[in-house]
């Protein structure tokens, strides 16, 4: 293989951060060779450069067969085929000379994948239950705690996360293994729009587009038609300005999702869409939910400490612990920023007044 830098070795070493980086090719090939155990799935992490791939045999008149192909654009891609004892090989290929960026590949037995490395991850959400929209990667663990386990890990929901920035290759990686350790399935969304704080909101909006960023919103809001909808403090927590564009962007969103004058594009293409709630982290009369009751389907642990194992997973973060749930910025406190469904009035649930029939759990 003709390497621009790393080692071959460095695919099987556990580690995310490390990988080769191949040259652009019309093609290209790496073989496997079984042990005494032969291979029935694999899974890939895959860097700055992704390209779709096939698993291929050879039979004995050496032509090589397709046994298996894998197209999604995802930085980390399962695959299962019939039980290999032989040499077989990956081919990546797209539909012109291509980089490509390889981190890991894990090889499985039979029935032998381990969920904790082989993340096949479904296609984004048809239908969301719960959208979570943050600024940056770690910002859905640091500012809403118990929030993403909770919903998506206990409740079995359908969760859409989103994030408007993602500084580097290996942050994606991170996101992706915090979660799915809580329990997401469905591949989030990465607007990859520029990482940089400025000195406040108008800054970053003229960095993003203020109505580009808006309208790019409604069009997720419309195509995954969310009930409820999480994003950062009015003041932006720490008063970060993108955390203040996003709580910002996220709301206006949320108002004119349902109108169809605004964005026609994204209305022909969807439909509008009438958003349920809009909770805010903290704000102004925020009501406090709890993540450290003990769950059954978390194996016992908490919500928010579910959360802290998925926050582990940051390995790159310079944002230091996670908030506690007593700390400022609290994970536990929400303000309900929009409704269309009425007040809450018990104010211990994201999803209070919301009928279950509305779920995309509940939906045929």
């Amino acid at each position: 293989y003709q390497a621009e830098k790393g080692r071959l070795d460095s695919l099987t070493d556990h580690d995310d951060a490390t990988g080769v980086q191949l040259r652009e090719a019309v093609e290209h090939v790496l073989e496997i060779r079984p042990g005494a155990t032969p291979v029935a799935s694999l899974s890939l992490v895959m860097g700055r450069d992704m390209l779709p791939f096939t698993v291929q045999t050879q039979g004995a008149d050496g032509r090589w067969t397709v046994i298996a192909r894998v197209d999604t654009d995802y930085a980390q891609r399962c695959v299962s085929f019939p039980p290999q004892s032989q040499p077989f090989r990956l081919v990546f290929a797209g539909e012109k000379p291509a980089p490509l960026s390889l981190r890991e590949v894990y090889l499985f037995a039979e029935g032998q994948a381990d969920p904790a490395l082989a993340h096949d991850w479904q296609a984004p959400c048809d239908k969301a239950d719960m959208m979570t929209i943050v600024a940056h990667p770690d910002d859905e663990l640091l500012w809403f705690g118990g929030t993403i386990p909770y919903y998506a890990g206990q409740q079995g929901l359908k969760l859409q996360a989103v994030y408007m920035t993602c500084s580097n290759y290996q942050r994606r990686i991170e996101l992706l293994n915090g979660l799915w350790h809580c329990g997401v399935r469905n591949y989030p969304e990465i607007a990859w729009k520029i990482d940089r704080k400025d000195r406040d909101m108008d800054a970053t909006y003229y960095l993003w587009g203020r109505n580009k960023t808006c309208a790019y919103l409604v069009g997720l809001l419309r195509r995954y038609r969310p009930e409820v909808v999480v994003t950062h403090d009015v003041n932006g927590e720490y008063g970060h300005s993108q955390h203040l564009a996003t709580s910002d962007a996220v709301y206006q969103a949320v108002l004119k999702a349902s109108d169809p004058d605004y964005d026609p594009e994204s209305a022909a293409l969807y439909g509008v869409w009438q958003v349920k709630k809009l909770y805010l982290h903290e704000g102004d009369s925020p009501i406090r939910i709890s993540w450290s009751t003990p769950l059954e389907s978390l194996a016992g642990k908490t919500a928010y400490q579910v959360a802290w194992e998925a926050y582990q997973k940051y390995e790159t973060t310079t944002a230091g612990a996670m908030v506690g749930e007593s700390a400022k910025h609290s994970p536990c406190l929400y303000t309900l920023a929009y409704t269309a469904v009425g007040e809450d009035k018990a104010g211990n649930d994201l999803f209070e007044n919301i009928p279950e029939s509305d779920l995309a759990t509940a939906q045929p």
